[in-house]
């Protein structure tokens, strides 16, 4: 079970925050990641170029080609095989070297991309991710505690289990913030109020663990006409 805000305003306060600084953060470096992509791919121009020339000359030597008398013996073969053999090295090269550096670019524009863009997302991701992931679970499960208390009428013995658990885990600032006689509430049972600093510690208001209404204090109060104490 997750909960990902606590009850309280300014705890649910700081965690919105925090989750909009964390968003804001991705969104940024993802924006900066495809900048860098489009900057990148601009050098395609590079490749057009080489392609256009390329063409230019294939047109050059097609136009010759089509010049060359057919009818003279000889040179009319070698000049025919000589602008195939510039055709090869000249126009048909230049197209196939425009579409490496094409490919080039484009691998080029996504490692730059990645490289700026991915180390900082994940690193909010890997770092505050996991933590709020951990922090929605470890409310989820005192949430489900809590209800689980509720259900079953052991309010009370749920309450001592967070006292006792507050004198564990809370340390001795927070512990004496709590309560000014921690030893002596435990000695007395009278575990409200470091029951109290451990549901918000865990996120959750103190009044979820609120005993459950008496029904009979609710008939007597129907009865006598009161409103029924809740």
């Amino acid at each position: 079970m997750l909960k990902f805000y606590p009850d309280r305003r300014l705890p649910q306060l700081r965690r919105i925050v925090q989750d909009t600084l964390a968003i804001v953060w991705i969104a940024f470096w993802a924006f900066a990641g495809w900048i860098t992509y489009q900057t990148v791919m601009a050098l395609e121009v590079i490749a057009d170029g080489l392609r256009d020339t390329g063409r230019t000359f294939n047109d050059w030597l097609a136009a010759f080609r089509n010049s060359v008398p057919r009818n003279v013996p000889y040179l009319s073969d070698w000049l025919l095989r000589t602008a195939g053999d510039l055709q090869r090295h000249t126009g048909d090269s230049l197209i196939s070297l425009s579409a490496t550096v094409r490919q080039d670019i484009f691998e080029l524009a996504i490692a730059l991309a990645l490289f700026v863009a991915l180390p900082p997302i994940l690193y909010v991701v890997l770092t505050y991710g996991v933590w709020r992931y951990k922090d929605a679970r470890e409310m989820g499960s005192a949430l489900a505690f809590v209800r689980v208390a509720q259900r079953s009428g052991r309010v009370q013995e749920a309450k001592a289990l967070l006292a006792y658990r507050a004198l564990a885990t809370l340390n001795f600032t927070q512990l004496m913030k709590a309560s000014k006689d921690p030893v002596g509430d435990i000695a007395n049972r009278d575990y409200d109020r470091l029951s109290k600093a451990m549901l918000e510690r865990a996120g959750l208001d103190p009044w979820r663990l609120a005993p459950p209404a008496d029904p009979s204090r609710k008939l007597l109060a129907s009865e006598s006409g009161q409103a029924p104490v809740r």
